[in-house]
């Protein structure tokens, strides 16, 4: 599992300065592609925490990366595709038609639809911007707190995260409301419609387990364990 200190490890070259070169920049995304390519976060922080060294660029290159290790291309699972395919078994013409046509083509990348939609609702949310103009998003000691402002630029919210939230069924449409304006890829969804859409975000909800901590630390989450 990929924890936060692991993170910080390939982060650590880089501290001497706040503003990457183009080349550092690049030699950083590698090392976090190389660092995700066969193994998955340990919590949803690690994940989100990822998120200021990720584009949606690098991430794509990423979920292919996870599927050449016939990982899940969400680097939260740890499971494989539900179908497994030889990537170079046809040409990118041929694949990227299949994707755009298949509505089951997302299988061929992710364990399953849930992961699918996770995995789009993340990307969306990354920052266009290069890493090297990304100004001291790199260092250890600007981002080892996890729960920085709310204005901080590269946070992310997990779609996990927003289906603990709605419960209801008013909130639930209005959460489909928002993926459309999200512009998520619905082209595995176009045929099935809204409200089977509707029905697979409540079954994703029912899903989702809260377990209490019965015995939690007086001070809260200032404690680590």
């Amino acid at each position: 599992m990929i924890t936060r200190e692991d993170v910080c490890q390939v982060l650590k070259p880089f501290q001497q300065h706040r503003q990457l070169s183009i080349r550092e920049g690049e030699v950083l995304s590698l090392e976090v592609l190389t660092l995700l390519c066969d193994d998955y976060c340990e919590d949803e922080e690690t994940l989100k925490y990822l998120a200021r060294l990720l584009t949606p660029e690098i991430y794509a290159d990423l979920v292919d990366e996870r599927n050449l290790n016939h990982r899940c291309g969400y680097p939260l699972c740890d499971g494989a595709p539900e179908r497994i395919r030889d990537p170079f078994s046809i040409d990118q013409v041929t694949k990227q038609f299949l994707w755009e046509n298949n509505p089951y083509a997302y299988l061929s990348k992710y364990c399953n639809k849930f992961h699918f939609r996770c995995s789009q609702f993340y990307q969306v949310q990354l920052s266009e911007e290069a890493m090297f103009a990304r100004t001291g998003a790199h260092l250890i000691e600007d981002t080892v707190d996890m729960k920085k402002t709310q204005d901080d630029k590269f946070n992310v919210t997990l779609f996990e995260e927003l289906l603990r939230e709605k419960a209801s069924e008013e909130d639930i449409k209005s959460l489909v409301a928002g993926l459309k304006r999200l512009g998520l890829d619905t082209s595995a969804t176009e045929e099935e419609g809204d409200e089977q859409l509707e029905v697979d975000l409540t079954k994703w909800l029912e899903q989702i387990k809260i377990v209490e901590n019965s015995d939690p630390p007086f001070l809260g989450d200032l404690v680590k364990d």
